[in-house]
């Protein structure tokens, strides 16, 4: 209303970084559990389309998150076409990234001769992100010892008004606590030891969440040069390599022990990572609700493994 009442000619965009709703198992769109307290799913899934239907453009993170946005705001009458655009958050190009002299080496900082290696886990541990899957298997991965799993605690002690409506995360923090071969750790907001947590790991874990449409964590741990294991949804179909993506807890314990033979390389050149992603020029996808099988463009971050 402020640009109109001052005829401006700017261009109003808006960035979708938190998508009201989630897959179904039958394919449709539901409301987001953390935004459908009191039923008002579909309220805030209105008010969503109508701020979009304002927007000169639309940014998402994904293609995946395009062809959601794009069947979600179309059930109410939106039409984005030619308004939408994939622009991927840009990545810390700059601290969390691993070092190309160290691209060839058949081991990364902290791994021990013999030991046995360590899967990083990095993101928050609400239930409603399938962390309840993600213990399962984290003791699926732990149970002969020949895996071990790191889990970033990234809210530590919360108070009470943030427990109270939800207390998933201290659950599933503790039932992980108690797992062999499982540490829980805290980079107690340090980027540097956040690094060096990456660093001393060996390949990362992707999150169950159903209605990710892009991970900063599997991105820092790309850039690290880690080879990313992800169940086979969402957007990590879309992105995450075919080959490291599992349907079952047997897949990803294979995947996880094979770790060791995955050797990264470093494809992209220091100039080449500090270029900002572009910006798609693609229409998405039709409106539909499965996730869009296309490879990824623009991502700022790409990696290679080679599987031996």
């Amino acid at each position: 209303m402020a640009l109109l009442e001052a005829g401006s000619g700017a261009l109003l965009a808006g960035y979708c970084h938190y998508l009201p709703f989630q897959p179904g198992s039958d394919g449709g769109l539901l409301p987001d559990p953390s935004l459908d307290d009191a039923g008002l799913g579909r309220s805030v899934l209105l008010a969503f389309a109508a701020g979009l239907s304002a927007c000169d453009r639309v940014l998402v993170h994904s293609d995946t998150a395009a062809s959601w946005v794009w069947a979600a705001v179309t059930g109410a009458g939106v039409d984005l076409t030619g308004r939408m655009r994939v622009v991927p958050p840009p990545c810390d190009c700059c601290r969390i990234v691993r070092d190309p002299a160290s691209s060839g080496a058949t081991a990364l900082v902290g791994d021990r001769p013999g030991a046995a290696p360590i899967g990083v886990c990095h993101h928050r541990l609400y239930a409603r992100y399938g962390t309840a899957r993600f213990v399962d298997l984290a003791r699926e991965l732990t149970v002969s010892g020949t895996v071990r799993v790191r889990v970033m605690d990234l809210f530590g002690q919360r108070r009470a008004g943030r427990t109270g409506p939800d207390d998933s995360p201290e659950r599933m923090r503790k039932a992980l606590a108690a797992l062999p071969h499982v540490q829980v750790v805290s980079d107690r907001g340090d980027r540097v030891r956040y690094r060096q947590l990456l660093a001393g790991s060996r390949f990362g874990i992707a999150p169950f969440r159903p209605a990710c449409p892009w991970s900063m964590s599997v991105v820092d741990c790309q850039g690290m040069g880690l080879p990313v294991i992800a169940p086979r949804m969402g957007w990590f179909a879309e992105h995450i390599d075919p080959a490291l993506c599992f349907t079952t807890a047997a897949e990803a314990v294979a995947l996880a022990v094979r770790s060791r033979a995955m050797t990264p390389s470093m494809p992209n050149t220091p100039a080449a990572r500090t270029r900002p992603p572009p910006v798609s020029p693609r229409r998405p996808s039709p409106p539909r609700c499965s996730p869009s099988r296309r490879r990824p463009t623009g991502l700022a971050v790409r990696h290679r493994y080679r599987v031996l």
